[in-house]
């Protein structure tokens, strides 16, 4: 059997696509049959060594793929049977045998990944040995196999198996000193220390976490941990760098790799904790750092801009990218720097090495300049900071945008000095990308001669015109920032707008690169954060420039792609905006308008939703402001392409989701919503129809939740031409109860279903007058019972808004109606079905204007006293557990949560009193001021809550008479109806003052810290 199963390992792996789909069935069969079995064999082939180790590799991947669906319940996707527990003790056993003894890494990573994974379940309980014998093995110095075994594995279960209890009560100074006694033996290999120094990142992390300054204790102990380990950290780093800087014809990667690790770790300290780390020890990390940035900016340029055959790199099997490495490598040296260049001097006199080291850094390698050539879009999407791919020029971007002003001053000198002291264009980049970097930091001045700014701004605007392209595009990009730097001291209406101008002439000629025209597009959304154009362009050349940018845009669309459109409708919205009457009757080439150019690039990737959110941006920006007989004009042109192709679906015999039927839909959305008058009667009835007969057709989600968005800005726009509509002898109001019918239907997704609330309060809010009672009372029924079928919390959250409203149109009417529909299939009326589905998803709703509203509804029913409402018992708050067994998460599972029972004014109560605490913990502009030391001896202040401890936690009366007392004193914030946070405390206030609810009753049913924050709000 054992055999069987090993060529079946085997035949999942070939490249005969029967073979291996055959073999897939079979082994998945005989695991459903008996996983026991099969979990022993396939432990038994991983620990094989005279089995080929991509063998026993993709062993382990089974091993991970099988046990979370038949080891136990504590898995969400177990489906059972169990595996028998001898067999569990073996797998146990084996896997640990194998992550702490195979020489080989990736075994150890494979078995480390499934005992993480039984461990979760299991630890304790079921594996209480699991830590002693791991840390056991990561102990074992003679041993470096064992440990790095025992240390990935330690790595992988720390943050799951550590408490806090456990790692402040003599873990986490066990496990530290045991990092630090592996960083300072010499004999121990830069791998293992590297492993060392990413556990103690987790221990770091625990260290400066909220346990770790939650009191006076532990942050002393905290500052001494770090006292003892920057020092070792510290001496390792050197010891890294030296062997590197001796070893100059080779270039280890692992050396590199434990120096980031270390660099990391660093950053987290020194970003808590540098004022409690002696100077003199801040000033020798970062001179290790400054050499090290020498270092690594040879190595780039040896490895990565030149790539010197004649470099030895010396890589492992899990260490084998140099570039990546050297990319991460400098990513956390600068992040080092910049948390010392707070306070200490990164340049020194006036050597520009840091200088240097940061333009050869900066230098773009060969292999990405031909990339550029080869495809536009990589340059785009490096420009945008869309790349996925790390670059050394992001963390560089990062350091020099945030460096003190004096280094920011002397970094300036010497990168202006080296544009004028070079003829090789890619330092001319190089340099010019820093000082565009500098130009982004906002606290430092660079230059405080107001003359001197012209001279530079006439040597920058200069390189436009360079022989090479990629430097003129780069001087391009770097104007909009050189102007946002220095708009208060430069005329950013006049200078600024004349370069701009410049710049688009420029752009605009035919033989102009087309790296230029994108940089071109890309700067102008610059601009436009802080140049309004049609404020400061003047009237005289406003079209020409818009025509201009048109004309770009369209002479880039064959060439760019993906994340490359996106810029291109950018550049159209800000165009549009310039002048968004003359842009609706533009021709920018022969029978081609703006919208044109809108619905081509759009629908290049209609797939693209970055795409999708930014033509709908620049349709809705040409539409919205623009007369009748352009909008009509505009919809003439742009409409019937979007009505052939719902034709072209529905004609199909199942309407299915596609992307351009989804885009389509979009933009139709936007159509109907721009205009600021009524909707032209023709584009209704063109619509209309497609609309109906799509949503009635398709039974795709996504597109019945896209199609509802169209239909709720038509019932709003169009709600009276709906009345006057006939087809096929149905009015228009008999074909809205087909699709309404169709969206309340307890068969449909809750994701076609999302919008069905909107639809529906929309249609009740738009045609009120024209149903009858009767008729609105059998619509909000069937909202009732979609409702108690909805699982999704979107959708439910979408039908609750429908009850939201009507309570705060009329509550007592709304409460009337709820308590006196029967459902049938709970045996209960409809307040005590829905008042529980609406407390409970109250507390997950998402947006601050449905969080208002609701907060408002739930207002208005515990105010109106009810005793229909007072005597619901719903779910309180959840019982803790207070047995003495450890909750696994199997045992979690078969364990459901306990609830106490309340009144449901009580629980509105508590959920409006939650929410208000949610509220006082939103940041405000305060909050954005420097941080004091959270680690200050000193608590602070806090003079300022002396009434409150004075005080304490009133009683009812108590409250009562205070607030009362400051009845004389309004208060503005309470008249406030759109603020949230001021809402609430109006409320509390005036249920105090007035008994509202029988406030007093269930105030004094409250817990102490729920008094407190309503004590705290409505008094101070």
């Amino acid at each position: 059997m054992s055999d069987e199963v090993i060529k079946l390992i085997i035949d999942q792996n070939s490249s005969d696509n029967n073979v291996r789909t055959l073999a897939e069935l079979e082994f998945n069969k005989l695991s459903a049959e008996n996983p026991s079995q099969i979990l022993f064999y396939c432990i038994q082939i991983a620990g094989n060594e005279n089995l080929p180790i991509d063998i026993r590799q993709a062993t382990l991947l089974h091993i991970k793929r099988l046990v979370p669906k038949y080891w136990s319940l504590g898995f969400q996707s177990f489906v059972g049977p169990p595996v028998n527990q001898d067999i569990k003790a073996t797998i146990r056993k084996d896997l640990l045998t194998i992550a702490t003894s195979s020489p080989n890494s990736k075994l150890r990573s494979g078995s480390a990944y499934s005992i993480v994974q039984i461990a979760s379940v299991e630890y304790p309980d079921e594996w209480p040995d699991l830590l002693t014998y791991i840390y056991g093995a990561a102990s074992n110095f003679d041993n470096e196999i064992s440990m790095l075994g025992g240390l990935t594995v330690l790595n992988d279960l720390f943050d799951d198996l550590i408490t806090e209890e456990q790692f402040w009560g003599g873990v986490g100074t066990e496990v530290s000193n045991y990092i630090f006694s592996v960083l300072e033996k010499d004999s121990i290999s830069s791998e293992t220390k590297s492993m060392a120094v990413k556990l103690y990142q987790s221990v770091v992390t625990t260290l400066l976490g909220l346990e770790g300054t939650s009191n006076n204790d532990r942050k002393q102990y905290t500052i001494n941990h770090i006292k003892t380990s920057i020092p070792i950290l510290l001496k390792s780093l050197k010891s890294s760098f030296d062997l590197s800087i001796k070893s100059s014809n080779v270039i280890s990667l692992q050396e590199l790799y434990l120096r980031s690790n270390i660099y990391l770790s660093l950053t987290t300290i020194l970003s808590s904790l540098s004022s409690k780390i002696q100077i003199d020890l801040r000033k020798s990390i970062l001179e290790v750092a400054l050499n090290d940035v020498t270092y690594i900016s040879e190595v780039f340029q040896k490895v990565v801009v030149l790539e010197q055959a004649e470099v030895q790199v010396q890589a492992t099997s899990e260490l084998n990218d140099p570039e990546n490495l050297i990319s991460i490598v400098i990513s956390e040296l600068l992040r080092t720097i910049s948390v010392l260049q707070v306070k200490l001097p990164v340049i020194e006199g006036d050597s520009n090495r840091f200088s240097t080291d940061l333009i050869n850094l900066s230098i773009l390698p060969s292999s990405t300049t031909n990339e550029y050539d080869d495809d536009l879009n990589l340059y785009i999407t490096e420009i945008t900071g869309l790349s996925i791919n790390a670059s050394p020029r992001e963390s560089i971007y990062e350091l020099v945008s945030e460096i003190n002003d004096a280094d920011a001053a002397k970094l300036f000198i010497h990168t202006f000095q080296s544009l004028g002291q070079t003829d090789s264009w890619i330092v001319k980049e190089a340099s010019l990308y820093i000082l565009e970097a500098l130009f982004s930091n906002e606290d430092s001045e660079i230059i405080n001669n107001n003359e001197s700014l012209l001279e530079l701004l006439n040597r920058l605007s200069g390189f436009i015109s360079d022989t090479n392209f990629l430097v003129s595009s780069r001087a391009i990009l770097l104007l909009p920032k050189f102007f946002e730097k220095f708009e208060s001291r430069l005329s950013v209406s006049t200078i600024g707008i004349k370069t701009f101008t410049d710049t688009i002439s420029v752009a605009a000629q035919d033989s102009s690169s087309k790296f230029i025209k994108v940089s071109t597009l890309v700067s102008l959304t610059y601009y436009n954060q802080f140049i309004n154009f049609n404020e400061n362009l003047p009237n005289e050349v406003k079209e020409d420039i818009q025509l201009a940018i048109f004309r770009i845009v369209f002479s880039l669309i064959d060439d760019c792609e993906e994340d490359g459109l996106a810029p291109l409708l950018e550049a159209i919205t800000v165009a549009i905006d310039i002048d968004p009457h003359s842009a609706s009757s533009f021709q920018v080439v022969e029978n081609v308008t703006v919208a044109d150019l809108i619905f081509r690039i759009a629908f290049k990737d209609p797939a693209n939703v970055q795409l999708n959110v930014d033509s709908s941006d620049g349709l809705s920006t040409l539409l919205k402001n623009i007369s009748e007989p352009d909008y009509i004009r505009s919809c003439e042109k742009s409409l019937p392409f979007i009505l052939d192709l719902l034709k072209e679906k529905i004609s199909q015999t199942s309407t299915e989701y596609s992307p351009e039927l989804y885009l389509s839909l979009e933009l139709l959305s936007v159509i109907i919503d721009a205009p600021s008058f009524d909707l032209p009667s023709q584009l209704f009835y063109y619509t209309f129809p497609l609309l109906r007969r799509l949503i009635l057709q398709t039974s795709d989600n996504q597109i019945l939740q896209n199609a509802g968005e169209v239909l709720i800005n038509l019932l709003k726009r169009a709600s009276k031409l709906f009345l006057d509509y006939k087809e096929d002898d149905q009015s228009g109001m008999d074909y809205l109860l087909n699709i309404l019918s169709k969206f309340l239907s307890p068969e449909l997704g809750d994701s076609a279903a999302s919008n069905c609330g909107t639809i529906i309060f929309t249609f009740i809010n738009e045609f009120q007058t024209s149903l009858s009672s009767e008729f609105i009372f059998q619509i909000l029924e069937a909202t009732v019972n979609r409702l108690i079928v909805a699982k999704e919390p979107i959708t439910i959250e979408n039908l609750i808004m429908v009850f939201c409203k009507l309570v705060l149109n009329s509550p007592e009417g709304m409460i009337d109606f709820l308590y006196n529909m029967k459902i049938e299939s709970k045996n209960q009326n409809g307040l005590e079905v829905i008042l529980p589905i609406w407390f409970e998803s109250f507390e997950v709703t998402r947006g601050y204007e449905k969080i208002l509203q609701n907060s408002l509804a739930l207002a208005k029913i515990f105010t109106l006293q009810d005793k229909r409402v007072e005597s619901l018992v719903v779910n309180g708050d959840i019982i803790p557990y207070e047995g003495d067994l450890i909750i696994t998460r199997s045992r979690a599972l078969s364990m459901p949560e306990r609830y106490t029972q309340i009144p449901a004014s009580l629980k509105i109560l508590k959920l409006l009193v939650s929410e208000l605490t949610f509220q006082n913990q939103q940041p405000n502009a305060s909050d954005y001021l420097p941080e004091e030391d959270q680690f200050n001896d000193d608590d602070g202040d806090e003079e300022g809550w002396e009434d409150m401890d004075d005080i304490g936690v009133p009683n009812y009366e108590k409250l009562k008479s205070y607030v009362d007392s400051d009845n004389d004193e309004p208060d503005a914030e309470d008249n406030n109806s759109g603020d949230l946070k001021a809402a609430l405390v109006s409320f509390f206030k005036e249920c105090t003052s007035k008994n509202l609810g029988d406030f007093q009753k269930y105030y004094n049913s409250l817990d102490e810290d729920e008094k407190k924050t309503i004590t705290e709000n409505i008094l101070f």
